[in-house]
């Protein structure tokens, strides 16, 4: 990778260019991709393109692209590839990934060789029969918050500023309604609108393309409002993004944010508390707390936007609740006789 490339992250802070964070993360997709490009582009896009999430799209590119790249490295061809290397690369993989990341990436190497196969370039799938790699479906790996730490996260922002407005109000609604960055990302004003006297907000584009609403909390609008009328942003047409990218100085833009600049907001906000988090560290706090609290399975199910109940159960970090356990329910009064029971 460019080296110049390398200083210029690193010289990205809370407060920095959110234009220039893109400019960054597209010149590395950029140079990531170009360094492999698959010899089946067209048809590459043409599966790939059939993943609606943008994030999805993003990783899947983003994988396919890696496995070529470990395919020059290793000085073999997509056309003559063998069991055996397939095999090595399942390995490479499991010993350098997270067992969740090295699955999809297997999963992503085993499509494009599937791919290649409905299109004649090869011809038998080296992976066939190739083991996957089990990943733990018990629990989410990412870090949940606590009821205090989550307290710490929002306390600890500056919102003397537009940007840390925005911040706020950005972190409080992943952290309230457990929305996907990427959802969050496509907001536009005109999403938010009021039902039965309630505030929503309209997803139009949740995983696998699905529309839902999502109630926002009062405070959480308070916290948009705020943000909205700092940045005169107030009024503006329905299509306009809700979250816009700031330049240095304080100054917003009409750009929307992207689901790259939430990360970076929450990872460097989250880091000044000594704690390491991701925008689905939050969405899994949301999980976890709304479940803590009393709220039924189903509830938080819906909100989040899971097809599968059990997908939900896995976000739930802390099962294991010593002071309101399962085993309290069941009692047995053994100081009388069995006539008096």
């Amino acid at each position: 990778m460019n080296p110049d490339l390398i200083s210029r992250t690193a010289e990205v802070s809370p407060m920095s260019d959110d234009l220039a964070l893109e400019e960054i993360t597209s010149q590395k997709k950029e140079s990531a991709v170009g360094q492999a490009a698959p010899p089946f582009a067209p048809e590459l896009e043409s599966w790939v393109a059939g993943h609606l999430s943008e994030h999805t799209r993003r990783a899947y590119r983003q994988d396919a692209a890696y496995f070529l790249s470990w395919l020059s490295e290793q000085n073999l061809l997509l056309t003559t590839l063998t069991p055996p290397d397939m095999t090595n690369y399942r390995r490479y993989l499991s010993d350098n990934f997270a067992k969740s990341t090295a699955s999809r990436k297997l999963t992503v190497a085993r499509k494009l060789l599937d791919e290649a196969l409905k299109r004649g370039l090869i011809d038998h799938s080296p992976a066939y029969g190739l083991k996957g790699i089990k990943t733990d479906q018990e629990e989410t790996p990412h870090r949940v918050l606590s009821y205090k730490e989550a307290r710490a996260l929002l306390l600890s922002i500056d919102t003397t500023t537009r940007q840390g407005k925005r911040d706020f109000a950005l972190i409080m609604l992943l952290l309230r309604t457990g929305l996907r960055r990427s959802e969050c990302a496509d907001l536009w004003l005109g999403d938010l609108a009021q039902e039965q006297g309630y505030f929503v907000a309209v997803i139009r584009h949740g995983k696998g393309d699905k529309r839902r609403k999502v109630k926002v909390p009062v405070d959480v609008m308070r916290a948009i409002d705020a943000y909205l009328e700092a940045t005169d942003r107030k009024g503006l047409e329905s299509n306009a993004p809700l979250f816009v990218q700031f330049r240095k100085g304080d100054h917003p833009q009409k750009e929307g944010i992207s689901d790259q600049v939430i990360k970076r907001v929450v990872e460097t906000q989250a880091a000044t508390l000594g704690i390491e988090l991701s925008p689905h560290g939050l969405r899994a706090t949301f999980v976890t707390l709304a479940l803590e609290a009393g709220a039924r399975l189903h509830q938080v199910q819906y909100a989040v936007g899971h097809a599968d109940p059990r997908t939900t159960e896995r976000y739930q970090k802390r099962k294991l609740n010593l002071d309101d356990n399962a085993t309290d329910y069941v009692r047995f009064d053994l100081t009388s006789s069995l006539e008096q029971v």
